[in-house]
C-alpha cells in the first residue's frame, strides 16, 4: 500500500471502504445469488420510500407555517429539526462508530495516522447525517423560497448551509460518546457502564425536551369563538423559536444570514461549525488510542475457582445468551430499548404533571375524552419501537452455523427471542398502563382496555418481529449498527408496529366508523390478538433462514 499519498486521499479510502461495507453496494457487483441481490434492492427501495414520506411531511409542515403567515420561521425550524434529528440518531451510534468497533485492531494496524482514522470515522457519520439534512432542509427551503421570494443570495447560502448544518450536532454527539467511553473505560465492566451512561444521557435529553416544550408557552391558540388566534399562535411559535435559539446559538446566526441577508452572521455560522469540527478531531486524536485500548480490553479474575455447573433448558439457555448479547452491547441496547424508555418517561410525565396541565400547555384544554381513547394506542405505539425479536436472529452473525448445527427446533429458538422482547415490553406496558390509569381515572371497562390493548398489540408486534427477522436476516454484517439501525429488519420491526398501531388509534379516535371508541378498541384488540395467534402458529414451524 502506498502511504506516501496525501492524508486527504488516505482518509477518503477509509471512508469509501466503510460506505461500501455499510450500504452493501458490492452485493450488486460481486454477489452471484439473485435472492441476496433482490433483498438488498428491497431494502434500498424501502429506504427511498421512507425518504419520500419524510420529504412529504417536511413540505406539508412548511406549507402550514407559510399559510399561517409564519414563513420567516421556516429556515430556523429547518435547521433545528435537522440538528435535533442528527444529534438524536448519532448519539445512539457514536460509541460503536468511534470507539470499540469490531475492526479497530485491523484499522489501527494500517500505516495511517490516528488523525486520518478519526477523520474517516467522523466523515462517515457526517455524510449519513448530511443526507438527513438534505431530506429536511431542501424541501423546507424550497417552500420558503416559493412563498418569501428571497434575494438570490439566499440560494447559495441555503445550499451551503445544508452541508454545514450537521457538523456541530454530529460533533456534539461524538463528544457525548467520547465522554461516556472515557468514563466507562475506568470501570471493570466498561461496556455495561457505557450502556448505563448512554441511557442516562437519553433520559436527561428527553426530560429536558419535555420541560422545554411545556414552559413559557401561551395557554392556547383557539379564541373564545373557536377560531384560530393567529396572534397567539405567532407569539407561541416565536417564543419557542427564541428559546431554541438561546440554547443553540448557531440557529440565530443561520437565520440572520439566510432570512435577513446578514453575511457576517452567516460567515460566523460557517466558521464556528467548521472550527468546532477541526478542534474536535485534533483533540480526539490525542487520546484516541488510549480510550479505545481501555474500552476494548477484557478483565480477568485472578482468583477464579471451578465450583458447580448448572444445567438449564434449551430455551432458557438461548434466552439468557440473547438478552445478555443485547444488554452488553451499548449500540444494541440504546437503539432497541429506547421505545420502552420513551413510553415510561411519557407516562411518568403525564402522571406527575397532570393531563390537564399538559393539554393546557399544548393549547388543547378540552380533548381529555379523546386522550382517554387514544392512551392505550399511544402506549403500545411507543413500546412497539422496541422490537428485539426482529433482529435477534441476525445478531447471531457468523455464529448462526452453530445454532443450526444444534438439535434445537425452530420453535424453541423463536420462543426464546419472543421471551427476550417480552422481558422488556410487557413490564413497560404494565407500568405505563398503571401510571395512566391513576392519572386519567378511567371507568372499570376502560381500565380493562388500558391494560389489555397495549399488551395484545405488544405481543402481536413481537410475533411480527419474528416473521420479519426470519425473512430479512443476514449474517455477514461487520458491526451491530448495520443490524439494529440500517437494516430492513430494524426499520420494519420498529416502525411497522408504530404505523399499524397509529392507524388503529386514528380509527378509534377520529369517528370514521359509527361505533363508540370503547367498542372499536375492543374489536381491534380482539382482531389483532387472533391475527397474532394465527401468525405465531404459522411462523413457529418455519425453518431458520439460511
Amino acid at each position: 500500500m502506498n502511504t506516501s499519498k496525501h492524508p486527504a486521499h488516505l482518509t477518503w479510502l477509509l471512508v469509501k471502504n466503510r460506505l461500501l461495507a455499510q450500504t452493501g453496494l458490492n452485493t450488486f457487483r460481486y454477489e452471484k445469488d439473485p435472492k441476496k441481490k433482490r433483498k438488498k434492492l428491497a431494502l434500498m427501495l424501502t429506504i427511498v420510500l421512507v425518504a419520500i414520506i419524510l420529504i412529504s411531511y417536511m413540505i406539508g409542515l412548511s406549507i402550514g407555517y407559510a399559510t399561517l403567515g409564519l414563513k420567516n420561521l421556516i429556515p430556523g425550524l429547518a435547521l433545528l429539526l435537522s440538528s435535533l434529528l442528527t444529534l438524536f440518531f448519532t448519539m445512539f451510534k457514536a460509541n460503536g462508530e468511534f470507539f470499540g468497533f469490531n475492526d479497530y485492531d485491523v484499522v489501527m494496524s494500517l500505516p495511517f495516522s490516528t488523525r486520518t482514522v478519526v477523520n474517516s470515522r467522523f466523515i462517515n457519520m457526517y455524510l449519513w447525517n448530511t443526507l438527513f439534512s438534505l431530506l429536511i432542509m431542501l424541501p423546507m427551503g424550497a417552500v420558503y423560497a416559493w412563498h418569501a421570494q428571497p434575494a438570490w443570495t439566499f440560494y447559495p447560502m441555503w445550499l451551503l448551509g445544508i452541508f454545514i448544518a450537521s457538523l456541530i450536532p454530529t460533533t456534539i454527539a461524538a463528544i457525548f460518546g467520547a465522554g461516556i467511553t472515557a468514563i466507562s473505560a475506568k470501570f471493570r465492566y466498561a461496556k455495561t457502564m457505557a450502556t448505563v451512561l448512554s441511557f442516562a444521557l437519553i433520559i436527561v435529553i428527553l426530560i429536558g425536551g419535555m420541560s422545554l416544550g411545556s414552559t413559557n408557552v401561551p395557554k392556547g391558540f383557539i379564541d373564545s369563538s373557536g377560531n384560530l388566534d393567529l396572534t397567539q399562535l405567532s407569539s407561541m411559535v416565536s417564543q419557542l423559536s427564541d428559546e431554541m435559539a438561546h440554547l443553540y446559538p448557531p440557529l440565530r446566526l443561520f437565520t440572520l444570514g439566510v432570512v435577513d441577508g446578514q453575511f457576517i452572521a452567516y460567515a460566523l455560522f460557517c466558521l464556528v461549525s467548521i472550527g468546532w469540527y477541526v478542534g474536535f478531531v485534533y483533540l480526539l486524536a490525542l487520546r484516541y488510542e488510549k480510550i479505545n485500548t481501555a474500552v476494548t480490553s477484557n478483565y480477568s479474575r485472578n482468583n477464579y475457582q471451578f465450583t458447580q455447573l448448572h444445567q438449564s433448558s434449551m430455551i432458557a439457555a438461548i434466552y439468557k445468551k440473547t438478552i445478555l448479547r443485547i444488554l452488553k452491547s451499548t449500540i444494541a441496547a440504546t437503539n432497541l430499548l429506547v421505545g420502552c424508555v420513551m413510553a415510561i418517561l411519557a407516562a411518568g410525565a403525564i402522571f406527575f404533571v397532570g393531563p390537564e396541565n399538559v393539554l393546557q400547555s399544548m393549547g388543547f384544554p378540552d380533548v381529555l375524552p379523546v386522550v382517554k381513547s387514544a392512551a392505550p394506542f399511544a402506549i403500545a405505539a411507543m413500546i412497539s419501537m422496541t422490537n428485539t425479536a426482529a433482529v435477534s436472529l441476525a445478531l447471531e452473525g457468523q455464529n448462526i452455523w452453530l445454532i443450526k448445527s444444534l438439535p434445537i427446533p425452530p420453535k424453541t429458538l423463536y420462543d426464546s427471542y419472543l421471551l427476550v422482547n417480552f422481558t422488556f415490553t410487557i413490564p413497560t406496558s404494565l407500568i405505563c398502563s398503571l401510571l395512566l390509569s391513576l392519572t386519567l381515572k378511567p371507568s372499570f371497562l376502560e381500565l380493562i382496555v388500558f391494560f389489555l390493548t397495549p399488551l395484545v398489540f405488544v405481543i402481536a408486534t413481537s410475533v411480527i418481529g419474528i416473521m420479519i427477522g426470519n425473512r430479512f436476516a443476514y449474517y455477514d454484517w461487520q458491526e451491530e449498527t448495520q443490524v439494529v439501525k440500517q437494516s430492513m429488519m430494524s426499520m420494519l420491526g420498529g416502525l411497522g408496529g408504530l404505523v399499524v398501531i397509529g392507524l388503529s388509534g386514528f380509527i378509534v379516535t377520529s369517528g370514521v366508523l359509527p361505533l363508540s371508541p370503547f367498542i372499536l378498541t375492543i374489536l381491534l384488540t380482539f382482531l389483532v390478538g387472533i391475527a397474532a395467534i394465527i401468525l405465531y402458529t404459522k411462523e413457529s414451524t418455519r425453518p431458520i433462514k439460511e
